[in-house]
Formats: structure tokens, sequence, C-alpha cells
């Protein structure tokens, strides 16, 4: 293993001409050699250099071995030692086996063996080192897919973890909150990254037509199946399944789902073989699926086998922190696409991002984030992003952000009207929030209450 010649190794040894000529031997084949001649200077040394692996006598003076055995196991228990000694009483070699020492080489030393036990040593070390690197890098890299809000934070490390293993994910959200997004993350994260992932989308078919497209069907099995047809099941073999919306699966096909989803096996339509598959189902939901059990239109069987993991997405409105990052990854992303400049987002654009009331969650705000790139010019403004939002112009829309801006007073005109009218402007961009709008017009807020009720904004009892 290429790596083994870059360890760092500490050598403790009280006789000078062994250690030195010990220590020479070992700078051949690998890249730093420290020494010290006891206990108490390699524990000195350790905490300064912290070397990849210790080889120690046993008997020295000040220290001895068992000694510094003793005290590395409890502060750097992940650091293997090896012991070089002549000493070979048995109650101190069964100390020190005790202790976890991972290898024992007689003097006068066989170098080939004492090489031999350094590898042996040092590369279960090195593997755990490397998917230590792989995880973090994997976790960074997530992180920057899914967002670093303390919410988003949570999901990917879950992600993350549960990505590894085989089981089943249930993903819960809103409406547009990024769930097949996610369900392909997990998958690209996976061991199964290099084989298919397949979308399924049962709710909205009728049974033998949903059962079919899950499960494939023989040649004549109905009528119209004039060929044999392999389903997605089949499909997706090795790699995962995504239930999209699996709520909206009716009754009859989750009953036909229950084998399937625990088993990894299925009959074809008009068949009467059993096959099996090997694949993770990842399903999702924008729906509470107890509360669907509850009323009859779930069966929790199902769940459970669909649930050995559960994932929440949160919505957009409660990771407000998240709203101008996603933003910017997804005009990255677009610009890409075209091969265009990356335009920049002014400050009234960045306030509307965390303004709008992103009820479509981040599938909304990446349509809209798409538009504003392919129409958008060096600088996107408030302005770009309320164009290309399509909202309704009705009151009940003004939840959605409706930031129409609206004429102030004509001239001439006094300095109370156009306070009047500043103050009701900016309530209304931010929602009728007034501790918000205080905010942003940097007023306090007891000030800024006064104000709206010399205006009749407010009355003094509210």
């Amino acid at each position: 293993m290429h790596e083994l010649k870059r360890l760092t190794i500490l050598l403790v040894e009280d006789e000078d001409e062994l250690r030195r000529e010990t220590a020479a031997f070992l700078e051949l084949y690998y890249d730093k050699i420290l020494q010290a001649i006891n206990g108490k200077q390699a524990l000195q040394i350790f905490t300064t250099h912290c070397p990849d692996l210790v080889i120690s006598d046993i008997r020295m003076p000040v220290m001895d071995g068992l000694e510094l055995a003793l005290l590395l196991k409890k502060n750097y228990p992940a650091t293997p030692m090896i012991f070089c000694t002549a000493f070979t009483e048995t109650p101190y070699l069964l100390k020190a086996i005790e202790l976890g020492v991972a290898a024992f080489v007689r003097k006068p030393v066989d170098t080939d063996e004492l090489l031999a036990a350094i590898d042996k040593a040092a590369v279960p070390l090195l593997q755990r080192r490397e998917i230590e690197n792989i995880s973090g890098e994997l976790a960074a890299s997530l992180t920057a897919q899914i967002g670093n809000t303390p919410r988003q934070l949570a999901v990917a490390e879950q992600a993350l973890r549960v990505a590894r293993t085989s089981f089943n994910i249930l993903l819960q959200g809103e409406t547009g909150s990024g769930k097949s997004r996610l369900a392909g993350i997990i998958h690209n994260f996976s061991p199964r990254r290099d084989a298919p992932f397949i979308t399924v989308q049962l709710g909205a078919m009728p049974l033998h037509l949903a059962e079919s497209e899950l499960f494939g069907h023989l040649k004549g099995a109905f009528t119209g199946a004039d060929r044999h047809r392999v389903g997605v099941v089949e499909t997706a073999q090795g790699g995962t399944l995504f239930l999209d919306d699996i709520d909206t699966c009716s009754l009859a096909m989750q009953a036909k789902l229950l084998r399937f989803v625990e088993l990894k096996r299925f009959v074809p339509v008009g068949g009467t073989t059993e096959k099996m598959v090997d694949l993770r189902i990842v399903a999702s939901t924008n729906r509470d699926l107890r509360e669907e059990i509850r009323c009859g239109r779930f069966r929790e069987d199902l769940y459970y086998r669909l649930a050995d993991v559960t994932i929440q997405l949160p919505p957009l409105r409660d990771i407000e922190a998240a709203l101008v990052p996603l933003a910017l990854k997804f005009l990255q992303e677009t610009c890409d696409e075209l091969g265009r400049d990356l335009p920049v987002f002014d400050d009234t654009a960045r306030c509307a991002l965390t303004e709008i009331s992103w009820t479509g969650n981040i599938r909304q705000l990446k349509s809209v984030i798409r538009r504003v790139a392919l129409n958008a010019g060096h600088v996107v403004t408030r302005n770009d992003l309320v164009e290309h939002m399509d909202l309704p112009r009705s009151a009940a829309s003004s939840e959605a952000f409706d930031i129409s801006p609206y004429a102030p007073p004509p001239f001439p005109c006094s300095m109370n009207s156009l306070e009047k009218w500043s103050l009701e402007h900016a309530l209304r961009f931010c929602g009728g929030k007034r501790m918000k709008t205080a905010t942003m017009l940097g007023m306090n807020y007891y000030t800024f209450r006064r104000r709206l009720v010399k205006h009749g904004l407010a009355t003094e009892e509210e």
C-alpha cells in the first residue's frame, strides 16, 4: 500500500546505538522516524507530532513500555503499538496483550519480521482514515447540495448515514420541498450509484396498469398485452426504486406492494413464477401517513415496511437563511446550462427572496430562478423576481407576495402624507408584519407603532 510509505513512526528505545541503527533502517521505508529514550519522553514527543504508530521496548528507565502503552490506550486508543523486546516473561506479555498491543517482535530484531508487523498494524489504521476522509468529502458535497442551515445539516447528516445502508427510506415533506431531489442524492451517495435510479408514480393509474408498470406482464395477460413487458422493478435491478407520492396509491395496489417491499419478490401480471430483485426502495409523501392510516386510507403494515428510516424535509419558510444560497445555486446551475455569465443578485432581490412566501417550496424557487436566469440582465433585481413569479393579482394571493408597486401621493403633498404612504408601502412589503417592518426601516418598534397610530394605521389598543 502506497500510503504505508507516508507513516510517521515513534521509536522508543533506551539503548542509544540500537535505537539509532533501527531508526536508520526504518527511514529507508517510512516517511518520518521519531526517537525517544523512554516512555516519558515518548509522551512528550507524541503530543507534539502525533505519530501514526509506536514501536517500543518494554524495560526502560523513568517510564517503561507497559506504562506507556497504558497511557496511550487511554489518551490515543486508535494508535497501534508494537513491542520490540528481549523481555519475554509471561505476566508482562499478558499485560501487554490486555492493553491491546498490536504485535511483538523479539530482539535481536529480524528486519523482515519488523516490517511485516508494522504493515499489519498500520493497514487497518490507514483504511479507517481513508473511510473517514471519504465520509468527510461526501458530507461536504452533500451539504453543498442540500444546504447548511441547522435543519438542512440534520437532513444531510441523516441522508449520508442511511445512504450507505440497504434500508428502505420514507421521505416526508410538503409539495416541492425537494423529496425527489433528495431521493436522487441518496442514490448517488450509495453503493448502488452505478446502477439505475428509477422513479415511478402509481397513484394516478388503474390497478392493472399500475401493477403491470411495476412488475411487468406476460403476453396475453390482459386485453392489449400483445407482448412480454419488463416492469420498472426489473429495470431498477441493483439500483434504487423511487415510489413518488406513495400516499396516492390505492389500497388495492398497496396490498400488492406489501410482499414486494419486504422481500423484494414479485410475480409479473399473468405469470406464475416468482422473481426476485436486489434494489433499495425510497418512497415519498406530502401527507401525514399516520393520519392516513387512522382514516383508513393507508395500510399500517405497508407504512412500517417502507419506513425503515424516515426523513422529514423542512419547507422553505422554516429555513429562511437557506433561500439566498439555494437561489444562487440554482442560478449557477442554470447559467452553466445556458452558457451565460452569472448575474448578480442586488440587495432588493436578496430581500425579496426572503420575503416571498414560497408556497411551492424548492420546486417553485428553482422554476422562478431558471426563468430569471433566462431573461435577466447582468443584475437580478426585485422586479425580475416579481415578473417571473406568475402571481395572481387577487387579494387571496397577497400571501404569496403580491408586491406590485403603487404610486406615492401626487405633488404638492405634505410630509405627513409621504410618511403615511411610506409606512403603508413598507407594511405591505413585509406582509403586514409590524416587527419585521420596523426592523427593515431601522426603527424602534414602539416608535414605529406610535407612527402607525398617528396616521390611523393602528389603534392604541392594538
